[in-house]
């Protein structure tokens, strides 16, 4: 058994991303990019979007502006959801090219409703994600297919950086059972980019090799998104 590692990191840091190109190549590693705001993309980072979707990578959607699901939902309906947030966003993503054949819930929020519609427009819906859980959730969330509405839940994290990340004794734990299963594990993140000013969801360039290095040392391959997640 060998398993794959699942890699998504969202919102719009195409530059960033872009300019990790060289650490994702170094490992012959596939990520999947989840966008959103795409609207507001400049032209550069649109270029930059599809230079990665050149090497291989995925490019997913993220919805169009990344509401908080909760709130949104109680103020204008799930209909409104889909035509503003789903339907018009994807639309975009493929006028410029991005199949959006998978989709990553912002804040990792979701209700039955939403999966069930999402089911109905994605190949693959990452769902839930990866903060507190424990040594036992762990068999649940290594896939050999996706679960029900297609959806599949984070497993870890690529913000090596942020203050909820568990460590590397964790991360190393995990590829060990995704290498000794032959499942699947999806892993969520944001930003790669050196420490300084910026959002707080972000791993290094060095912290990225560290992690793929681990991924390749125990005969794990790369999976995106939208090939299943498995």
């Amino acid at each position: 058994m060998t398993g794959a590692v699942c890699l998504t990191f969202d919102d719009l840091f195409a530059g960033s991303w872009h300019a990790a190109r060289p650490v994702f190549d170094e490992f012959g590693a596939r990520a999947t990019f989840c966008v959103c705001n795409l609207h507001n993309a400049k032209p550069r980072q649109v270029k930059k979007l599809q230079a990665l979707q050149a090497d291989g990578h995925e490019i997913a959607f993220h919805s169009r502006t990344h509401p908080k699901l909760g709130p949104y939902l109680r103020r204008h309906g799930l209909a409104h959801w889909l035509e503003h947030e789903i339907d018009a966003g994807v639309a975009e993503h493929r006028a410029l090219g991005f199949p959006a054949k998978s989709f990553a819930s912002p804040f990792h929020a979701f209700t039955e409703e939403t999966l069930a519609e999402t089911a109905k427009r994605f190949a693959v819906t990452r769902a839930a994600g990866p903060k507190n859980l424990s040594e036992g959730d762990i068999p649940a969330r290594l896939y050999h297919a996706p679960g029900p509405h297609n959806a599949v839940d984070c497993v870890g994290f690529c913000d090596f950086r942020h203050s909820v990340f568990p460590g590397w004794d964790w991360q190393e734990r995990l590829l060990d059972r995704i290498a000794e299963t032959g499942g699947t594990g999806v892993f969520a993140g944001h930003d790669i980019r050196a420490p300084g000013k910026g959002s707080q969801f972000f791993s290094t360039p060095e912290d990225l090799r560290r992690f793929l290095g681990a991924v390749v040392e125990r005969g794990v391959g790369f999976r995106t998104l939208g090939e299943g997640g498995v």
